[in-house]
């Protein structure tokens, strides 16, 4: 019974973890989509501020992908060369790298205050950029606290012997854990949900380096192409 619950508790904390990650994406995607867009553009005829606007945009919007959802449709515009287009992409896994080392840190005592602001914004602010930031701020508050849950989780998962077997047999086929991490990215539409969550379990020893480089490869491959990339 106590495994069923832990169990329970790591499936809502993941949840919460991959509905916050959406909030902000949309709430971004809102506020700065049309803006990001446009200076994607005019940073494609070159590959050092393309990269730059690669970073920038996958940090913003905390998906790679979605940078590369921008870039090919400027590149089925005929607007984007190749080379300036890869460097998008490179910019862009940098970025959404940058993103989980910073929200990987221990801000969870802010989070409190990131949903109080977020949830005065997205009711009271008639400014529609205002309120989708709202709605960011909120979902990044929900993130660091599913990141507390999940560390808290962790440290009591060493005490329960069935747990620990069930996700180490879990961990023992590469194969597996690829597809896991895969499904995760592609159901959250966002490889920083995933990565998050194989870093939480990799800093409680919870899954070895072999595993967690299967997880972050799988996270990677699951995420969500454009069409025509």
């Amino acid at each position: 019974m106590p495994t069923t619950f832990t169990l329970i508790d790591l499936a809502g904390s993941i949840a919460l973890l991959v509905l916050g990650t959406q909030m902000v994406q949309t709430g971004m995607q809102r506020a700065f989509g049309v803006a990001l867009q446009s200076l994607l553009a005019r940073s494609l005829h070159d590959r050092g501020p393309a990269f730059i606007a690669g970073m920038g945009s996958a940090a913003v919007l905390q998906n790679g992908a979605a940078a590369g959802l921008m870039t090919a449709g400027l590149a089925a515009e005929g607007r984007v060369d190749l080379v300036p287009a890869l460097a998008v992409m490179l910019g862009a896994n940098i970025g959404a790298t940058l993103i989980v080392q910073e929200l990987s840190f221990d801000v969870a005592a802010v989070s409190p205050a990131l949903v109080l602001v977020g949830v005065l914004m997205f009711r009271k602010a008639s400014n529609t950029r205002a309120h989708d930031l709202g709605r960011a701020f909120i979902g990044l508050g929900l993130m660091l606290i599913a990141l507390h849950e999940l560390l808290d989780l962790m440290t009591e998962y060493e005490d329960a012997p069935s747990l620990r077997v069930l996700l180490g047999a879990t961990s023992t086929v590469p194969l597996v854990d690829v597809l896991l991490a895969a499904s995760l990215s592609w159901a959250a539409d966002s490889t920083v949900a995933a990565v998050l969550l194989v870093a939480s379990l990799c800093a409680k020893n919870v899954v070895p380096p072999d595993t967690a480089f299967a997880l972050v490869l799988g996270a990677n491959l699951g995420a969500r192409q454009p069409l025509g990339a």
